[in-house]
């Protein structure tokens, strides 16, 4: 994620999926010798959450195969169902795996937590990449991976990742309700505007701290972590505009198919201290289900049906409040230094 210095209300940036083999041939053709020369690629490992690998039924998110590799990857680690023994599952997920990458060591760690040493060692191996077997496989299945050619193809259905900077505090209860109800809103093929998750920094409105956000809609768990401060870096001389403002620092990836920055910025608007007219009655036929207003069709939205009204009465009211004042400085009597009236 490229660094943005932004200077108000909302800032978008479109993070693009990047491959694991992408990655690896980025690394290893490395533009420049003094850099590539200073390190080398030891062991790949994958972390896989059974529980959220599923779009639907049994359809896996995109590239999920592809993200564990034969010759590519060396170690799997499953971080959830690990506890029980035998889960169907996770049984599934690892038969499928095992499938695409047959040499791959299964790691088992409840929420990652790694606790055996042996699983610690091949995860820190200096030399499982480019053991003999691994750098067969990579001739014979990615032809051109050495001099960075081999082409990953596209990712179908189409996957986004949206960056908004922002510079308001989040009402925290409905930042949590508006999270939570996200996977009762999951559509089905071709999944159209669905958030899959959501990662980020914000701050809440009852505390200066800043937090650190995760969701996953498919397991519908979302973490919430205070920021620990920690050392802060320089400012940067190229910008005279860097401050260490809340400005700065609010900033949530969301993570879906075909999502839409103005349907973002509309469900992040609807996390924040609501204005009085929230509260206005609703046109006939609608109702409030605690999360969207719905109305007798079925059909829901995330905004008051007479939104538009709302604008447009506030754009009314904006305009005449700058006439007043506009009508305001007209009537004032101004002077020069000689006291003479302009």
């Amino acid at each position: 994620m490229v660094p943005v210095s932004p200077n108000g209300g909302f800032k978008k940036q479109i993070l693009r999926y990047a491959d694991v083999l992408d990655v690896v041939q980025a690394v290893h053709t490395h533009p420049d010798p003094l850099v590539k020369s200073s390190f080398v690629i030891g062991a790949v490992t994958a972390c896989v959450d059974p529980l959220g690998c599923i779009m639907e039924h049994r359809f896996y998110f995109p590239k999920f195969l592809e993200q564990c590799p034969h010759g590519i990857v060396s170690n799997i680690v499953f971080t959830s169902l690990t506890s029980e023994q035998r889960h169907p599952t996770l049984g599934l997920v690892q038969k499928l795996l095992r499938t695409v990458n047959p040499g791959a060591a299964f790691i088992l760690a409840e929420k990652g937590v790694i606790t055996r040493n042996e699983d610690i060692e091949l995860v820190l191996s200096e030399s499982s990449f480019s053991s003999t077997q691994m750098l067969r496989m990579r001739y014979l299945m990615y032809p051109g991976w050495y001099d960075g050619k081999f082409s990953t193809g596209a990712v179908s259905p189409k996957v986004d990742r949206v960056c908004l900077w922002f510079s308001r505090p989040l009402e925290k209860a409905r930042f949590m309700t508006r999270c939570k109800s996200l996977k009762s809103s999951i559509k089905s093929f071709p999944f159209t505007g669905n958030i899959y998750q959501i990662l980020g920094r914000v701050a809440f409105s009852d505390s200066e701290q800043m937090v650190d956000v995760s969701h996953n809609t498919v397991t519908n768990s979302l973490t919430l972590l205070p920021v620990v401060d920690g050392p802060v870096p320089p400012p940067d001389p190229r910008n005279e505009r860097r401050d260490n403002s809340i400005l700065q620092q609010c900033v949530l990836v969301f993570t879906g198919c075909a999502l839409r920055e103005d349907d973002l910025k509309d469900w992040l608007r609807l996390c924040a201290k609501q204005v009085k007219r929230h509260l206005d009655p609703l046109p006939e036929g609608y109702f409030y289900n605690g999360t969207q207003f719905v109305n007798f069709l079925g059909e829901k939205m995330d905004h008051h049906p007479l939104m538009d009204q709302f604008i447009y009465d506030y754009v009314i009211e904006a305009n005449k409040e700058i006439e007043r004042h506009n009508w305001d400085l007209e009537q004032q009597e101004y002077y020069d230094v000689f006291g003479q009236k302009l």
